[in-house]
């Protein structure tokens, strides 16, 4: 029993090794084909966190996108893999800077950190939105 509970232990932990190695290349499409992403088209208030835990763009990254994306008043996110740095259009006044980085580290991105205007105001999370 407990050599099986190994294997399987081992096994996750190899899967998720892999899929941190693994190289993403991006579609490619034609110039006349391809359309523009744009980040928080209203202007709305941001956030910025430094996830210096995200170690793939095709796993990690994804995740910490989704992680920030799920919290209430996330309106946009923005994901920089290369300055390992997320950025959050928010709804001002519903979004928890606090609560959004505790999520992070819950995820296990346990160095990540608030940048800029919100990192000065930890005890104000919700002001803590405008950049």
């Amino acid at each position: 029993m407990i050599a099986m509970m190994r294997r399987v232990c081992l096994t996750c932990l190899i899967g998720t090794l892999a899929g941190c190695t693994a190289e993403v290349s991006a579609p490619t499409a034609p110039v006349s084909e391809a359309t523009t992403a744009v980040f928080n088209a209203d202007g709305a208030p941001t956030v910025e966190f430094s996830v210096p835990d995200m170690m793939c763009p095709g796993s990690c990254a994804v995740k910490t996108k989704e992680i920030l994306a799920g919290q209430p008043g996330a309106k946009d996110v923005y994901v920089n893999f290369e300055a390992r740095t997320a950025t959050v259009a928010v709804e001002e006044g519903e979004f928890n800077a606090e609560q959004a980085l505790a999520a992070l580290v819950d995820h296990g991105f346990d160095h990540s950190t608030l940048k800029g205007e919100a990192a000065a105001k930890p005890q104000a999370a919700n002001e803590a939105v405008v950049q």
